[in-house]
């Protein structure tokens, strides 16, 4: 092979071997708000929520496969839920989360960003949906944060799911530390969008309310596998 084409396939190579799939998810809670302020004891949401559910296999991209747990998401999101003190053993309710996409839409040499996209929705004693809300969030991962090309896709997608759970804690009452508030819902039933604005550097945040939709149910395991 001509030198100048063994140099170009070196290079053309060179991106997979910084963000290949040989991320590894990362330990239990990294996907979880650092700092929760739980909901005020007469919120309409304080203990109602019984169990977290959800559908796994929705993001089928071998890369997400690697390193992106649906599975360990919902359980960051049930600890959170539970630190918020949303979810108790007693409460009514059932919360379910799908997460509908984990995309990288922009790489560069620079900077490696992650959009993730989830519909959560929560359902009563009846089986009535009272909240319907999907949240989109989008967290760039910069050279300067790691080195290597894996370890910022690791970075910006905990991050991205973590500022996810956090615009939902924030929807139901409860807060986080770096997150930007966003509107909660003045009774149950009544569903109200919430208002969010850009959180600082690297983040954006959009939450959008869909219609409901029949919901198939699969309990969240409560550990995490590793």
């Amino acid at each position: 092979m001509p030198r100048s084409m063994a140099r170009r396939s070196l290079l053309a190579a060179l991106p997979l071997l910084f963000l290949g799939a040989c991320v590894q998810t990362g330990p239990m809670g990294s996907m979880a708000p650092g700092v929760i302020g739980p909901v005020a004891p007469g919120s309409i949401w304080a203990g109602r929520i019984g169990r977290v559910t959800g559908t796994d296999g929705m993001v089928d991209n071998p890369l997400w496969t690697a390193e992106f747990s649906e599975p360990g998401f919902r359980s960051d999101l049930a600890s959170s839920l539970t630190r918020a003190g949303i979810l108790t053993p007693g409460g009514t309710n059932r919360l379910n989360a799908d997460v509908e996409s984990v995309t990288q839409p922009d790489e560069t040499w620079a900077k490696v960003q992650v959009t993730m996209v989830v519909h959560y929705t929560i359902h009563d004693a009846t089986g009535r949906t009272v909240f319907d809300q999907t949240v989109t969030t989008s967290y760039t991962s910069p050279l300067g944060q790691a080195g290597r090309g894996i370890d910022r896709l690791r970075i910006a997608s905990e991050n991205a799911a973590k500022d996810n759970i956090a615009l939902l804690l924030h929807a139901l009452g409860a807060s986080t530390e770096g997150a930007p508030r966003g509107g909660g819902l003045s009774e149950p039933g009544r569903l109200r969008q919430p208002v969010v604005s850009p959180g600082g550097t690297g983040l954006a945040f959009s939450l959008r309310r869909r219609p409901a939709r029949p919901v198939t149910e699969k309990t969240m395991p409560m550990i995490r596998p590793f």
